[in-house]
């Protein structure tokens, strides 16, 4: 008998593939040739990863996720509900993406890239892929060059004059900064 976890129930315990098979049809996964789970894997309703996909121990994907082809999750990676994660990604150990993120071609997070709610009014994350730096605050995805170039660039909603939601937008680019400082 093996065990495998999905969203809706604590887990799935099947004695032949086509069992498994069958579970995943009602739920509407799908895995690619060649892909490995690792150990208390728990997949949502509706995931879809291609060809030759890597999970390592315990990592979570929420409902509809959709992963590449080739892409490989550290140990602990958890990824919220409907992200896309385009062929070649690489996520390290304990990785954490929000609901609804999208990584683009063969892009790499390093070991928990920094992730923050609370800080300002929206999200901060910031990591780096190929070696360059990134910031994201809110929906705004930038490299931290772009950021440094010009960081009021939403000026009707955080324009540059002192006051405390404006502070707040700055405090948060400034703790994502020291972040990248310190992996680098």
């Amino acid at each position: 008998m093996k065990t495998i976890y999905l969203s809706s129930s604590k887990s799935f315990q099947y004695e032949s593939l086509s069992e498994l098979e069958e579970e995943f049809s009602k739920r509407n996964i799908s895995l690619g040739y060649e892909c490995k789970l690792g150990d208390r894997c728990k997949l949502g309703d509706g995931c879809k990863l291609g060809d030759r996909c890597t999970l390592g121990n315990w990592c979570k994907l929420g409902d509809g996720c959709k992963l590449g082809d080739r892409c490989t999750l550290g140990y602990g990676c958890e990824l919220g509900y409907e992200c896309k994660l385009g062929d070649g990604c690489k996520l390290g150990d304990r990785c954490t993406l929000g609901n609804w993120c999208k990584l683009g071609y063969e892009c790499k997070l390093t070991e928990t890239p920094f992730y923050a709610l609370g800080l300002y009014k929206y999200h901060v994350s910031a990591h780096y892929n190929r070696g360059v730096p990134y910031i994201q605050l809110g929906c705004f995805l930038r490299t931290l060059k772009e950021w440094e170039d010009n960081f009021w660039n939403n000026t009707k909603e955080f324009p540059d004059n002192g006051s405390e939601k404006s502070e707040a937008r700055k405090f948060a680019f400034d703790i994502a900064k020291q972040t990248l400082n310190k992996k680098s």
